[in-house]
């Protein structure tokens, strides 16, 4: 009889336990439901952020109402939309506060969410649910990684025997190449069709690796965007034979230029809208911005002698070269000595020549090309902060 009553005192004891060990199985329950839902409201934070930053990049810094649209819309794709569900998205473009406060080119979004459910905590205290809230930070960063970028989506690129010396920058391919006897020093390679051929191909750095299509990044680089809205006019063109002709070239818009052995200096935004010849020239320049359109023949430098650069400040820094995307005829970069910096813009054009030294700090994108010659190919790293591809990143 005692020993009966004393197992039966035993069975509130393991009621008691259980409903311990239950009600901490709960709040695990919970705190890891709960986890679960800030990390993906965080990813929202972040996508919303990256969103408004990226109009940021393609605005040139000025459309800072636009971002805070393209934000709320970024939340809403990643299942937090403005005003449902208890979810409220606040995007502020320029930041109010912390180290991007009054930053042109940042943008900050919260994400606050109400009445998140549980299952377990309502039976202490919270029956509406608990209150989750998020944020981020993204702005405009001159940190682009690549400056090879050959976009055409059926083109073999061919960089047979080809010295590349790209340490700090990428090449973008979004089909495929051919490496045969190439050496390739460079940050990153990417292709996005079939394998390469590499028979005999030496890379110092990087090797091909697959990688999804890239996008024309035209929209990234200010000075390439502003040139794609707001075209030079092509009025008044002039023609000009200068064969042998020792001067400085008068900046404006070309139906015809021929300055084959001349030597000649240019400074300004020259206009292409018909032939042109630049076969054995000397060719040097500060402040340089040519501009191919849909007409125009793209110049041929075979032969020549060339040291151009582009603006540093204004609407068209950072642009050397720009040939219409519909244009796709191809230019010849093929010098004895060139040294070209900025971009050089040719996305159309489905064999372009490029030959000799880059010099300076250059970013090609072509449709596709051909990297003649085995003599080393140099471009160099981008100065610190001073990429011409922007990129939108998060910071905070």
């Amino acid at each position: 009889m005692t020993r009966a009553r004393q197992a039966g005192q035993i069975l509130p004891l393991v009621a008691i336990c259980l409903g311990a060990l239950v009600g901490f199985g709960g709040i695990a329950v919970d705190v890891g439901y709960l986890e679960y839902r800030q990390q993906a409201q965080q990813t929202a934070a972040d996508a919303a952020a990256l969103g408004g930053a990226q109009v940021l990049v393609r605005s040139s810094c000025t459309s800072q109402s636009n971002a805070e649209i393209a934000a709320v819309s970024a939340a809403a794709n990643n299942g937090f939309s403005n005003g449902g569900n208890g979810v409220t998205v606040t995007p502020v473009s320029p930041p109010s506060s912390g180290p991007y406060a009054g930053n042109n080119c940042a943008i900050a979004v919260q994400i606050t969410a109400t009445n998140v459910q549980t299952f377990f905590t309502r039976l202490f205290g919270y029956p509406a649910g608990m209150t989750e809230s998020t944020q981020a930070v993204a702005a405009v960063s001159p940190t682009g990684g690549d400056c090879i970028y050959l976009l055409s989506p059926t083109a073999i690129q061919n960089l047979n025997g080809a010295n590349i010396q790209s340490a700090q920058c990428g090449i973008i391919i979004n089909y495929t190449g051919n490496f045969n006897g190439a050496t390739v020093n460079a940050l990153s390679i990417g292709y996005a069709g079939p394998l390469p051929n590499e028979n005999g191909a030496n890379f110092t750095e990087a090797t091909p690796a697959p990688m999804l299509a890239a996008a024309d990044p035209c929209l990234d680089i200010p000075g390439c965007a502003y040139l794609t809205n707001n075209p030079p006019p092509t009025s008044s063109c002039a023609s000009f034979n200068g064969n042998g002709y020792n001067g400085a070239l008068a900046a404006g818009c070309y139906s015809s230029l021929n300055l084959n052995g001349a030597n000649v200096t240019m400074n300004g935004t020259y206009v292409l809208t018909g032939s042109s010849n630049f076969n054995g020239a000397h060719v040097s320049g500060t402040g340089v911005t040519i501009y191919v359109t849909s007409s125009g023949a793209p110049p041929n430098f075979n032969g020549a002698n060339v040291t151009l650069a582009p603006p540093l400040t204004g609407n068209q820094a950072g642009v050397l070269y720009y040939q219409v995307s519909s244009n796709t005829q191809s230019a010849n970069f093929n010098g004895a000595s060139n040294s070209y910096s900025g971009l050089i813009y040719s996305p159309g054009a489905t064999s372009v020549n490029f030959n000799g030294s880059g010099g300076g700090y250059v970013v090609l994108v072509f449709g596709a090309t051909n990297f003649n010659g085995s003599s080393a190919q140099e471009f160099a790293s981008p100065p610190p902060g001073g990429s011409i591809v922007n990129k939108a990143v998060i910071v905070e």
